[in-house]
């Protein structure tokens, strides 16, 4: 018999992200266009959704159908279904399907780790399936060095963001796939042990864990995703979309960098492009205060809710956790008193996203609309006041963004939002007090809706973040990107 959770509390629970009543759209005249409108197929997942999947083993073949010759999926060891419920005390009720993705190294020994007795961790995914779907897929990126695998969570931090109660939530009508990256659960976070010492230096680089994390894990999650969607509905997604911040939202980037004909558009928030060097000049502020998020060495967030200070030393823990675990890494592989460095230029390839890589994006971009077809759009948002991943890196990003590709294909296919007060995924204390009603983590724009009617409609009106500083999304001049603080002095 199917698990069907029937409690009411766990209802209530899991639908915090998932509601999103009818009278709202009445009430907001329309607002959930027909772009946005959703089927219910309650009816096929009773049917498909089923205890009858758990421990159901695919070979890698089945993902076939989802690979671009032009741009291939990396290969699998093939995947496996682990748990399959109904919740049917939200709304809309959903499928939560979870399971894992083996390593294509035979028995997971990976052939670049000096340590015998390692073993290349499995992906760990989990898949949501409303009963009242709009067709679309929306996949989740992580965020330190990995994500707790829990993609309810995950949609309730989304909602937060994103989607204010009045614009209804952002991803409850979409299908959504949210994986760990094989890094771990989110307690592993500034833990990178998917990191060993290789036999040599350049061997770090090749391993699969290390490429998982960096990119792999991306597309694996997506194809994987995609078949299990198509599998249990019967209908392939129309659009594709990844949505991330931080680390999720590098891998947004890195997502149509390496794949551009997979994803019809990301929405990249603070996205550590150069986290390599963003690892080897990372500057602790001495004292960081109030609405500000630190990270532990267990990757917990903290936040100074009535203006304690937060020590440098304890934002700092977790971070220099991963300096220290990828410098023994660095000695263990035999390298020099600058191996640390040296390790992070050979991962940089791997980990990092330069603007000249997104052409192939615009190039499919650009043929799609000759073609008379969607578009292909990408949404960048970054704090101006990020303690974390300085703005520097999205403002130079998005700098040297409009001298890699044409002005036609950045005005058409690019919003990039620098916002005043914000840190990491927080509202810093001025802004809260100055702008009553806004919480933690609240952005008052449904970057989920604005990204789906741009890909569908060239013209439609750019939505903003709230205290965006350029709230049309054009990109900025260097010169105000200067005075944000969002570009490095040269």
């Amino acid at each position: 018999m199917t698990k069907t959770e029937n409690s009411g509390s766990l209802g209530r629970r899991h639908s915090l992200w998932l509601r999103k009543p009818a009278f709202v759209a009445m009430a907001c005249g329309g607002i959930f266009s027909f772009a946005h409108a959703a089927s219910d197929i309650s009816g096929t997942l009773i049917r498909t959704c089923s205890n009858q999947l758990n421990g159901s083993i695919y070979g890698d073949a089945v993902l076939n159908d989802f690979r671009n010759s032009r741009f291939p999926s990396p290969k699998t060891g093939g995947f496996k279904i682990t748990s399959v419920q109904q919740i049917w005390l939200a709304l809309p009720s959903y499928c939560l399907i979870k399971g894992t993705i083996q390593p294509t190294s035979p028995g997971g020994i990976d052939p670049a780790v000096k340590a015998p007795d390692y073993r290349i961790p499995d992906i760990n995914y989990q898949i949501y399936i409303p009963s009242q779907w709009n067709g679309k897929f929306v996949q989740l990126g992580g965020g330190g060095f990995a994500w707790s695998s829990d993609v309810v969570a995950a949609g309730q931090q989304s909602n937060q963001q994103f989607s204010p109660s009045i614009q209804g939530s952002a991803l409850s009508n979409y299908a959504v796939v949210l994986s760990d990256a094989g890094a771990g659960e989110s307690s592993k976070a500034f833990d990178p042990q998917f990191v060993r010492p290789g036999r040599q230096l350049g061997d770090v680089p090749k391993q699969e864990a290390v490429k998982n994390f960096g990119q792999d894990s991306i597309k694996k999650s997506l194809d994987v995703g995609v078949y299990l969607v198509k599998k249990l509905t019967g209908i392939a997604p129309s659009d594709t979309y990844f949505v991330g911040i931080s680390t999720g939202g590098r891998q947004a980037l890195k997502a149509i960098a390496n794949w551009p004909d997979a994803y019809d558009g990301v929405v990249a928030g603070a996205p550590p492009v150069d986290e390599t060097n963003l690892l080897k000049t990372l500057e602790v502020p001495a004292v960081v205060n109030d609405w500000v998020v630190n990270w532990n060495s267990g990757a917990a967030m903290l936040t100074s809710l009535f203006g304690g200070d937060v020590s440098e030393q304890t934002l700092s823990d977790g971070l220099g956790a991963t300096s220290r675990h990828l410098a023994n890494v660095a000695i263990e592989s035999g390298a020099n008193y600058d191996g640390y460095s040296s390790l992070l230029d050979e991962l940089a390839p791997v980990w990092n996203v330069k603007p000249g890589d997104l052409a192939n994006f615009f190039n499919a971009a650009s043929n799609q609309k000759k073609a008379g077809k969607k578009g292909k759009k990408i949404i960048i948002y970054q704090g101006t006041s990020d303690f974390l991943v300085p703005c520097t890196q999205a403002g130079g990003f998005v700098s040297k963004l409009t001298q890699k590709a044409t002005a036609d294909e950045v005005n058409n296919s690019v919003r990039a939002y620098f916002i005043e007060n914000y840190s990491h995924g927080f509202y810093n204390t001025n802004s809260l007090l100055n702008r009553l009603g806004l919480s933690p983590l609240q952005l008052n724009w449904n970057a989920v809706s604005d990204l789906d009617k741009w890909v569908h409609d060239d013209n439609a009106p750019a939505g903003a973040p709230s205290l965006a500083r350029n709230a049309s999304g054009g990109i900025p001049t260097d010169q105000a990107l200067s005075a944000w603080g969002c570009l490095a002095s040269h």
